[in-house]
């Protein structure tokens, strides 16, 4: 029988106010860190920054992201590494910044510590880095040596962030619970080549619970910029259970749905988390789940402001094209086949077509 497997970071260190201890908890790592930010987080954390940077104990080296994770950015970095003997490299901001020090990390073997800026995805804890050409588009799929050595979150700084953010990550997260149910039930593999632990299950559950008890209460705490218990925990959810959840749980058909309608030009102003949450509708038409749950689902999202319909993802009228694309792209995708039902192009297309309406018929019933 196949092997288990179960992946996580070596340590997830959650806190109020810690980024500027940065030094005290990566000191295991090496004494020389590079600290990656976007110029953006480079001004809004000054202050921290420059505390780091008075230690006395430790070097540290800021550098400002050059906007993309390419292999030329990668490089830049890279050379900046052997130039100042840097032993320990730390990623501060959003989705680019934390890919470009993973992949550093990788070809520099290097210590690697993940600071995520907002809770939006679960990508920080994960082992995968995401490349781009020049022009934008995907160049690879970078999986690393290991997961993160420390991901270290300041919940304060994430409750600082525009709460729609966070919504954001809680599409991406919800879809995990559902996604390790399917996989679990068919004994299909997970992210990393290996049957579903009792662990991830657990841990993919209570991310769903959390999100579901205690979500809408975190999301208005953001909106407040304020640090509550339930903003802390949906923090932790999307970002470490989910992470976990999704990586050593498995993907479904929430993710290869939301790839396809990546691929329409008219959805490149949403994020990741919102085309998930909708694709996370189709999933469940698709295995057959209750009408009940299913508005279940869409009632969480639209009282976080995310989309349940076409409309609201920028598509106002899909045509036949559309989504023939969407359904080859979601059926060529291997992990949907972990969904125990059909799932082939014909079932994605009419899964959108249905959820589509679904969402629609919900919106007018709301009005």
């Amino acid at each position: 029988m196949k092997e288990k497997i179960f992946l996580s970071p070596s340590r997830y260190i959650q806190g109020t106010d810690i980024l500027k201890d940065i030094p005290d908890y990566v000191s295991g790592l090496g004494k020389k860190l590079l600290l990656l930010t976007s110029q953006g987080n480079h001004r809004r954390l000054q202050e921290t920054y420059d505390l780091i940077s008075t230690r006395n104990d430790f070097s540290t080296l800021i550098i400002d992201f050059n906007g993309e994770c390419t292999m030329a950015e990668i490089n830049r970095l890279n050379q900046i590494c052997r130039e100042h003997d840097i032993s320990v490299i730390a990623g501060v901001g959003g989705g680019k910044v934390i890919d470009t020090a993973k992949a550093v990390s990788h070809f520099m073997d290097l210590g690697l510590v993940i600071v995520p800026t907002t809770a939006s995805s679960d990508a920080p804890c994960s082992a995968l880095s995401i490349i781009y050409k020049e022009d934008g588009g995907l160049d690879q799929l970078l999986w690393l040596k290991a997961n993160p050595d420390i991901v270290l979150v300041d919940v304060q700084i994430i409750a600082d962030a525009p709460a729609h953010l966070l919504a954001i990550g809680m599409g991406d997260a919800m879809a995990t619970y559902f996604e390790m149910k399917e996989c679990y039930k068919k004994d299909a593999d997970n992210f990393c080549s290996g049957r579903i632990t009792l662990a991830a299950k657990a841990i993919a559950t209570e991310c769903y619970k959390t999100l579901k008890e205690e979500g809408y209460q975190a999301y208005l705490a953001a909106q407040e910029h304020r640090v509550t218990p339930a903003l802390e925990h949906v923090v932790e959810a999307n970002t470490l259970l989910s992470g976990i959840g999704f990586e050593s749980g498995g993907i479904c058909a929430a993710h290869p749905i939301s790839n396809g309608i990546a691929e329409l030009p008219e959805t490149h102003s949403r994020m990741h988390g919102e085309k998930v949450a909708f694709s996370l509708i189709c999933q469940l038409i698709l295995a057959g789940e209750t009408t009940k749950i299913i508005e279940e689902i869409m009632t969480f999202f639209s009282r976080i402001g995310l989309p349940i319909t076409l409309k609201e993802l920028g598509i106002d009228a899909i045509t036949t094209e559309q989504l023939e694309l969407i359904g080859n792209i979601a059926a060529g995708d291997p992990c949907i086949k972990n969904l125990p039902l059909r799932a082939d192009a014909q079932a994605v297309e009419a899964a959108v077509i249905l959820a589509d309406r679904m969402g629609t018929d919900f919106r007018n019933r709301e009005n």
